[in-house]
């Protein structure tokens, strides 16, 4: 009998042992993927760089492809496109024509502006980047890439087509749904 007594016993102990380890187990995954999950945000930035931005628009950009989140009041959407051909070439052309060590931002001393510009241009690669800079207010060398991201915004924002020298100038082909 002591035999069977010892290896109730021990069969208690091990069972007790596999019931104590079971709950532990889910339990340590579920905190495992708790944090992993809190490592991840809510809403994640677009892909792409962020090229352009101001208090109610940010445009981030990938090769041609654009990405924007548009604020309204306490609000932002998402809008996705890609740059037509012309407005790709121009924006990639005005780019390359920078100077890396140069300041391209507002400089009230050069520009005709009454106020500082709102808006700001993101350059990769540029030393001053991101310049202060709108399509009103900016220096020659980056104001065309201004005026093109504008057109883009407005585009996303209101859904026209601005003119430029007279002509309907359409930067973006609406690109739906965003990933």
């Amino acid at each position: 009998m002591p035999t069977s007594s010892t290896h109730r016993t021990t069969r208690r102990c091990y069972n007790g042992h596999g019931l104590m380890t079971r709950p532990v187990l889910p339990s340590l995954f579920a905190l495992l993927a708790v944090a992993c999950e809190s490592q991840v945000p809510d809403d994640p930035e677009p892909p792409g760089v962020l090229e352009y931005e101001h208090a109610y628009a940010r445009l981030y950009r990938r090769d041609r492809r654009i990405d924007a989140v548009l604020v309204r009041g306490d609000t932002e959407s998402r809008a996705c496109g890609i740059l037509t051909e012309p407005a790709h070439a121009e924006l990639e052309e005005t780019l390359a024509a920078l100077d890396p060590s140069v300041d391209y931002g507002y400089d009230p001393q050069i520009d005709d502006c009454t106020w500082e510009p709102g808006a700001w241009v993101h350059v990769e690669g540029m030393v001053h980047s991101p310049f202060s800079c709108d399509f009103q207010c900016c220096p020659r060398g980056l104001g065309r890439a201004a005026v093109i991201y504008m057109l883009v915004e407005t585009y996303f924002s209101d859904g026209r087509v601005l003119e430029i020298d007279g002509e309907p100038y359409v930067a973006i082909d609406p690109d739906q749904p965003c990933p």
